[in-house]
């Protein structure tokens, strides 16, 4: 089966994780890694073996225990990104059979999930852990919870039920989700073996292989000297050894490599040599390893205070399916300007051997080996063979500093690494290097900075000096790309400080004669030379536990298991694009526009047909009805005269495989005649609105599923469009830019308010105006609304018992068909093992309102439970002649007397309707309840942030299922992190959106939750209005979020006070670092103001 791929190969989700297991013949021993396997050429898996997360467990058979505890703790949803996350959790075991939390959580670094909110995840496998502190309970790991005081015991009791908080007999709160003593035990003997055949090459001599594609030519040597001969005869070939740079290239820039040297099996090129001066690591030098070395503590990791800032800086270096095939050689040839270890490679004067047929030179690091962007003094012809990174003199001292949007698998904002070495026995520099990413096209040296600070005392004095120096060296002008113009300075002078404290701590434990060199730094100062740390995450889950003497068959209100995990977790849930092919079925993809406003003055397509495998161009003409579409008839299937938004859909090209059209696709060449666009809120206020007082504003963002859309509106018109004037099958699966491109999201909104006051500061009045980016077109309008709110569905029974379930709500991970199972089981008096769903379709329950609004349950839920009634009222007369009957008697006896046993059921929600011209009418059903306590720290130098605790009480009425529930309370409050944290649609100007995938546009990870997570259900509050008196669940929890970002404000306020402002500030949603660094208003942000608006065109702007 196909691996998932969610962010359309840029290694940025995880969700295709698979394990890579190879004979590594320079350690002499059998090697398990993961990788991504959408960037992973097949021709680097030569004399390699691949494991899926198929081949490792199964629902036919038996799951693996890494399978078993993702899906019996709760810990999938939609399921997309469990198998990767699954083959993470398996690799890591395969590799360390008892792993500590620590462990766990970093092996997730590089997987998302946009469902679950990570604490099922990490809560199941946590029984993998040798966890210390406490003990694990039979039931749970974790640790007992009073639910009487919320007070936390370290007592193993047995149940999780503490005997003195069971007073109330009729209320029993629970917080067992799942029952661990269930498991099957990990047996690392069990395990798949090795291949043999592979293990029988070990001894032989390996030979230059050569792969040839449609363009590309992949050349494997095998030695050094075969290497520089094919770099000498392709000197514009690109050496590859993950990947993950050259794959991007190719796939987002449209970049073409005709040859590729991949170095993997070279031996000159995969080894460590410690010299008297330095270690030298050799080119393909692989990041994992490199990181691993120094955990082990090797004898270079105490010789170089080099190696504590570089394993810091890999630390937060991609994710580990990037590290085990990225090598180090790699990122310096790629000669990004915001790569996070050149800064520190050039701080510490490593030096580089490269190699030609000219032979051997050596060359350093320094200010002049970053020629332009992405460019270096390295010939074509050349080899990077090895990197000598030298040994720390005493008195020496190193630290690297990286700020991004995501602490975790996220590419740098700002970096650096910073060196200085000190005259024996004193706090006068000798030395010092200052090297800095993302503040120019190329990592650079802060060489007048260093210059003026040689020969200085480390003191008070030099750190002023040195920061208003920086200040105007590493200076950007206002239009900068990537923006953040005032960030990206203030971050300049706040990395030196953190190091200018760290160095000056350290000379405060050195003496010179009778005196320390120096005085210890303030206590209140500490805090900024420690490094990140994160403790293992706690959480606890209470809910209701069903009341005494309910049936053991009746699932309503017990925490059943997502009907589809094991299928998901075994990696056998079939998604859309998993359809099997048609025989004669051809590949579309979109042609789309890159103007924001514009009429289309021509579209050619003419050399899009020399693209091997195109078959046709379908555009406008093509529709052989109306053209229009839209809820409000304002959209177009293809854009005929004018496009109103980059992404419009023009047109689209058919071929025989996905790459053939993509490349088609891109040959498409379209002519505009540029129109003004309206971009923000702020544009088209100021020629309509007057002004008003003061605003706020909440940020635009995307949902961000993990699978993207396969037939999406329009693209199904469009899809039908083709299949019509070509006549054969048709597939389209949107690539994760294009997704976000033609994609609604949650609107961004402009909030302006009047607020009118008495003297004594009591509010007398407000006045509120908001106004929402509403995209280029109308969305759902208040007449659609009102038929929203209706549900049908369709039962059979079967004589042997068995029920064939259909409702009209689309399962997309909510548990909504595990829901409607309970239903039905309880409505109908059996176990739901009998019942089965087999998907939702028109051709059952036909009319269906759109799953949304999380009101799903409440209305499917009532229309299955009416389909059973009428069931049961057939059924009446056969259980009364026949009490102590089983259901399969009831069942066979109707079928005999031809009784139907099919029946629909349908609900709406009665009287709910709103008039907004009186002001009248009921526009809600019932209201959910919620709230959230947070808490945070932040770091008022850098922006970052960490969630300490969370506390949630939601109102869900009596839960139908409470691990659903509970799954997506947190779920939706991890979404909602991001929401006021740190997604961010981010445009230029002219209306062109630059967060088109996972690169640029950030969701939570698994480091961003909360370490302290606790989750209760309010007891005893039944729903009278809705199916066995619950309550909806979904998007209702996802505001309870909001307590994150004013715990922010109220830490940036503390941070305000410290530094002597008390004023009022504004703080817009998302509160990202930026706007957090930004906000603490010190010494440092006053050397780097803000350029005057409209002086500049700037390089985004706020939708």
């Amino acid at each position: 089966r196909r691996k998932r791929i969610q962010c359309q190969k840029k290694c940025g989700c995880g969700a295709c994780t698979v394990m890579i297991s190879k004979y590594d013949p320079f350690q002499k021993k059998i090697l398990h890694h993961t990788a991504n396997a959408c960037l992973f050429p097949i021709c680097a898996l030569h004399h390699v073996a691949v494991t899926t997360v198929e081949g490792i467990g199964n629902t036919k058979s038996r799951l693996h225990p890494a399978q078993e505890r993702i899906a019996k703790s709760h810990g999938s949803q939609c399921g997309f990104c469990t198998p990767g996350i699954v083959m993470s959790m398996y690799t890591l075991l395969r590799n360390k059979p008892k792993p500590k939390m620590e462990d766990i959580e970093d092996a997730f670094q590089g997987n998302l999930c946009r469902c679950t909110g990570y604490r099922p995840i990490l809560e199941g496998y946590r029984t993998f852990a040798v966890v210390s502190g406490f003990r694990q309970c039979s039931k749970r790991s974790g640790r007992v919870v009073c639910f009487c005081n919320g007070r936390r015991s370290l007592v193993e009791c047995g149940c999780c039920e503490v005997p003195a908080c069971r007073g109330n007999k009729a209320t029993v709160m629970s917080s067992s989700l799942f029952d661990s003593s269930e498991f099957q035990p990990l047996d690392p003997t069990q395990e798949p073996i090795f291949p043999p055949e592979l293990m029988t090459q070990k001894n032989k001599e390996l030979k230059q292989v050569c792969f040839k594609g449609e363009r590309v030519m992949w050349i494997q040597p095998t030695t050094l000297q075969e290497l520089v001969t094919l770099k000498s005869q392709y000197p514009n070939a690109k050496l590859v050894v993950g990947n993950t740079e050259v794959g991007i290239e190719m796939r987002l820039k449209n970049m073409l490599y005709p040859v590729i040297l991949a170095p993997a099996w070279i031996p000159e090129m995969n080894a460590v040599q410690h010299t008297e001066t330095g270690e030298e690591k050799e080119r393909q030098y692989l990041l994992s390893e490199w990181e691993l070395q120094y955990k082990r503590k090797t004898v270079s990791y105490f010789c170089s205070c080099f190696s504590h800032a570089a394993l810091e800086q890999l630390r937060w270096f991609a994710g580990p399916q990037i590290r085990n095939v990225a090598a180090l050689g790699g990122n310096i040839m790629t000669a990004s300007p915001i790569s996070d270890l050149n800064p520190v490679l050039m701080a510490s004067g490593s030096k580089l051997t490269l190699i030609s047929t000219e032979g051997k030179r050596t060359v350093t690091m320094d200010e002049k080996f970053f020629t332009g962007y992405r460019k270096t003094i390295v010939k074509p012809e050349e080899v990077l063979l090895s990197v000598e990174i030298p040994y720390s003199k005493e008195g020496e001292y190193f630290s690297a500093f990286k700020q991004a949007y995501r602490r975790e698998d996220d590419i740098a904002i700002v970096t650096c690494g910073m060196r200085v070495l000190f005259q024996h026995g004193t706090s006068r520099v000798q030395e010092v290097k200052l090297s800095y990413g993302g503040m120019a096209p190329t990592t650079i040296l802060a060489l007048k900075t260093c210059q003026e600070l040689t020969g200085r005392d480390w003191n008070e004095k030099l750190l002023q000096d040195a920061c208003h120096l920086l200040a105007g060296e590493m200076d950007l002008s206002p239009s900068a790309p990537g923006g953040m113009v005032e960030f990206r300075r203030t971050l300049t002078l706040s990395f030196f400080f953190k190091f200018y404290l760290t160095v000056l701590q350290k000379l405060s434990k050195h003496q010179n004669g009778p005196n320390n060199l120096c005085e210890p730094i303030p206590p209140n100062y500490i805090s900024a030379t420690e490094l990140f740390h994160k403790d293992p995450i706690a959480s606890t889950q209470l809910f209701q536990e069903v009341p005494r003497g309910q049936l053991v068959e009746d699932m309503v209100g017990r925490p059943l298991v997502h009907v589809s995990a094991a299928k998901q977790a075994c990696g056998e849930a079939v998604y859309c694009d998993d359809i099997p092919h048609y025989e004669n079925e051809l590949y579309l993809t979109l042609v789309t526009s890159t103007k924001a406003h514009a009429k289309i003055l021509s579209v050619d397509a003419s050399e899009a047909q020399s693209v091997p495998g195109f078959v046709c161009f379908v555009s406008a003409k093509d529709v052989p009805g109306s053209n229009i579409t839209g809820i409000a008839n304002d959209e177009t299937v293809f854009a005929e005269d004018v496009v109103t938004c980059v992404g419009h859909i023009i047109g689209a090209v058919i071929a025989d495989t996905q790459e053939h059209s993509r490349r088609a696709a891109k040959a498409v060449k379209i002519k505009y005649e540029e129109l003004k666009p309206i971009v923000t809120i702020q544009v088209s206020w100021l020629r309509s609105v007057p002004s008003i007082s003061s605003q706020s504003s909440v940020n635009f963002a995307i949902h961000t599923w993990l699978f993207s859309h396969v037939l999406h509106l329009p693209s199904v018109c469009l899809i039908n469009v083709s299949f019509n004037r070509i006549g054969r099958p048709v597939r389209c699966m949107l690539d994760r830019d294009e997704d976000m491109l033609i994609s609604g999201g949650r609107h961004p909104f402009l909030g302006r308010y009047k607020v009118g006051f008495m003297k004594n500061g009591k509010v007398k009045s407000l006045e509120v105006s908001y106004y929402s980016n509403g995209g280029n077109s109308a969305d759902l309008s208040h007449g659609v609304s009102k038929i929203n709110f209706l549900a049908g569905a369709l039962i059979h029974v079967y004589t042997d018992g068995s029920v064939l379930l259909t409702h009209g709500g689309t399962e997309m991970g909510q548990g909504l068909h595990t829901k409607m199972i309970q239903v039905a089981s309880r409505s109908l008096g059996i176990p739901t093992s009998k019942i089965y769903i087999s998907e939702t379709s028109t051709n059952t329950v036909p009319n269906t309102s759109p799953t949304a609004a999380s009101v799903s349950a409440d209305i499917n839920g009532m229309a299955v439970h009416n389909a059973c009634q009428t069931i049961l009222k057939r059924l009446e007369p056969i259980k009364q002649a026949n009490p102590k009957g089983s259901w399969e008697d009831w069942i066979k006896t109707a079928y005999e007397n031809c009784i139907s046993l099919s029946a629909t059921g349908f609900y709406r929600i009665p009287d709910v309707g709103y008039n907004f011209e009186t002001n009248k009418g009921k526009p809600f059903h019932y209201f959910s309840y919620g709230v959230a306590c947070s808490e945070v720290e932040i770091d008022c130098l850098t922006g970052d942030h960490k969630n300490i605790r969370t506390d949630i009480v939601m109102d869900v009425g009596t839960s139908l299922n409470p691990a659903i529930d509970i799954g997506q309370i947190e779920g939706a409050f991890v979404q909602g992190i991001g929401l006021f944290t740190m997604e961010e649609l981010r445009y230029s100007p002219e209306g062109n959106l630059y967060t088109r995938g996972p690169g640029m546009y950030k969701i939570p990870a698994f480091g961003d939750i909360p370490t302290e997570f606790y989750v209760s259900l309010l007891r005893d509050c039944p729903n009278s209005k809705a199916i066995y008196s619950s309550k909806a669940v979904g998007e209702p929890p996802l505001f309870l979020s909001a307590s994150v970002f004013y715990a922010i404000k109220d830490a940036i306020y503390s941070a305000r006070e410290d530094s002597g402002v008390t004023e009022p500030f504004r703080l817009d949603s998302p509160a990202t670092p930026e706007r957090i660094r930004n906000a603490c208003v010190d010494t440092f942000t006053k050397m780097c103001p803000s350029a005057e608006p409209g002086t500049f065109k700037p390089w985004s702007v706020r939708v």
